[in-house]
This record gives C-alpha cells, sequence and structure tokens, in this order.
C-alpha cells in the first residue's frame, strides 16, 4: 500500500514539472492511494495558487476520483493518533533536520497510520522524504544522494 503527499497528488491530477513521472507511476502501479484530512486544504491550497484558471475542474476529478474509490479513498484516520506520532517524530529530528516542517511530519505520521509501505513524494525541499525514509516507508522516487547523506 502507498500513501502520497500533497506534492504527488498535485502532480498527478494537475500539471506541473512532475506529472509526467506521477501519471507513469499511476498507470503502472494502479495504486488506491488514501485521501486524509490533511490533503483537504494543502491540495486546495496548490490548485488555486498553482493552476487557478483550472481549479474547479481539477478538484471536481479529485473529488469524482474520492467517489469512485478506485485511484483514491478517505482514509479514516485519528486526527490526535496521527499528531501524536508526529508530534513524537518532530521531537527526535527537529534539532537534526531544522527545515522539517510540521506538516511534512504529520504526512509521514499519516503514512505510517495508514500502515503505508511506500510514500509517494516530490518533496525533496524539507526532510519529509528522509522522514519517511527512517520510518521504515520505501521512498518513491527513490532518495537522491544528496537526501540519503542526511541520513549519516
Amino acid at each position: 500500500m502507498s500513501y502520497a503527499d500533497t506534492s504527488f497528488i498535485a502532480a498527478a491530477y494537475a500539471v506541473d514539472v512532475n506529472t509526467p513521472e506521477a501519471r507513469r507511476y499511476m498507470a503502472e502501479e494502479e495504486p488506491r492511494l488514501p485521501f486524509t484530512f490533511l490533503h483537504w486544504p494543502e491540495v486546495a491550497k496548490a490548485l488555486w495558487t498553482s493552476h487557478p484558471a483550472q481549479a474547479e475542474a481539477i478538484w471536481d476529478e479529485l473529488k469524482g476520483a474520492l467517489a469512485d474509490g478506485q485511484t483514491l479513498y478517505r482514509a479514516e484516520l485519528d486526527a490526535d493518533t496521527v499528531a501524536q506520532r508526529a508530534a513524537g517524530l518532530m521531537r527526535h529530528y527537529a534539532q537534526r533536520w531544522p527545515k522539517l516542517r510540521a506538516i511534512d511530519v504529520m504526512h509521514v505520521s499519516a503514512a505510517v497510520e495508514c500502515h503505508a509501505k511506500t510514500f509517494l513524494s516530490f518533496d525533496s525541499r524539507s526532510y519529509q522524504r528522509v522522514l519517511a525514509h527512517t520510518q521504515k516507508l520505501k521512498v518513491w522516487p527513490a532518495l537522491t544522494s544528496e537526501e540519503a547523506a542526511h541520513l549519516k
């Protein structure tokens, strides 16, 4: 089972530099991805800031995908449990990786709570993908050599 952060979902449904790679993954792997309480506001922001002219149509497509449940489904997670796990991760890693953002830690926590095996993300600006690796999640695309260096 895979968990996609907002960067992956936005790339798969909208158009950005990562869209070809995201759509190729979706076509080849045919994942059924959880969509959590974390995704709603982040995806909305991504769509209405990066794709304002197409945002409504893309939003409707996402809602349609959630309704049919084939590629996206509403994951029922306890927000407090996700937040407590995230707080523990932040306590452990925040000093080591000061650029680690709370929302990114929440996504990794949600992935663990969903029992995901693979973490899909194009976000190489924070340490989210590195953190996912520390939680025994396979990261896709694979960590860059620069990201992997932060594991040492």
